[in-house]
């Protein structure tokens, strides 16, 4: 009789164990602690010239996985950012700057503050983020209206110029995992509103008597990316 007993309870405790071990594995999330990504996007200024047509830009990004769902890394961006019209602007302004952009950043998912269980909807938007950080870009205009048609007045600003900005991330990562489990691939839209410092992203530096000039230099810049982990193993 008690021997029954001893073996209904091995039972019992093996039982216990394993069940407490799938619970275990279900939770971890297994990664690397580096990523590399490249991605292609579009930019668009907003600024004190109304006109604000869309260009093309290219980023590059080299990130450490703190988690699955928070990282920090620096980014690379070159491209074009245009605004005005040299006929149907008010004053003839138009400017095209090839500009190149080295940006710090920090982002952190849904999936870190909130533990949520598969088939929710906040395990859909684990992968969601927001993120902020600074950086410094560098203008190049070219071409730029820098004389007035018709009054000869001269716009003042530079041709080249360097600023600091801080960008706004919001976006979402969705991770591909290797045969492994660790997530080998990440595809990501982010969209990130820059906000720069000084007046060089458009070269325009017009006295706001003169000419509207009350709002910092801005421009969007929205993208998507595909990224490759590596690294040293994580598990979370």
């Amino acid at each position: 009789m008690f021997n029954q007993i001893f073996r209904q309870v091995k039972k019992i405790n093996l039982l216990f164990i394993i069940l407490l071990a799938s619970i275990s594995a279900s939770a971890q999330y297994n990664y690397y602690k580096f990523s590399a990504g490249a991605g292609l996007g579009v930019t668009q200024y907003f600024g004190d010239l109304k006109e604000n047509p869309i260009k093309k830009a290219i980023t590059t990004s080299l990130d450490y996985n703190i988690s699955p769902f928070a990282s920090a890394g620096i980014e690379y961006q070159f491209g074009s950012i245009t605004g005005g019209d040299s006929v149907s602007n008010a004053h003839k302004r138009y400017f095209l700057n090839k500009y190149s952009a080295i940006i710090a950043n920090g982002k952190i998912q849904v999936g870190q503050v909130v533990d949520a269980d598969q088939g929710t909807i906040l395990y859909a938007l684990r992968g969601a983020y927001l993120g902020t950080g600074i950086g410094f870009i560098s203008n190049k205009m070219s071409p730029v209206v820098r004389v007035q048609p018709g009054t000869g007045y001269v716009f003042p600003g530079e041709d080249k110029s360097s600023n600091l900005l801080i960008p706004a991330n919001i976006g979402v990562n969705f991770d591909i995992p290797d045969q492994w489990g660790f997530t080998r691939y990440r595809v990501n839209l982010n969209y990130q509103f820059n906000v720069t410092f000084g007046e060089g992203l458009d070269g325009y530096n017009d006295p706001p008597i003169k000419f509207k000039n009350n709002n910092p230099d801005m421009y969007g810049f929205a993208s998507v990316s595909v990224k490759i982990c590596f690294g040293p193993e994580g598990l979370y």
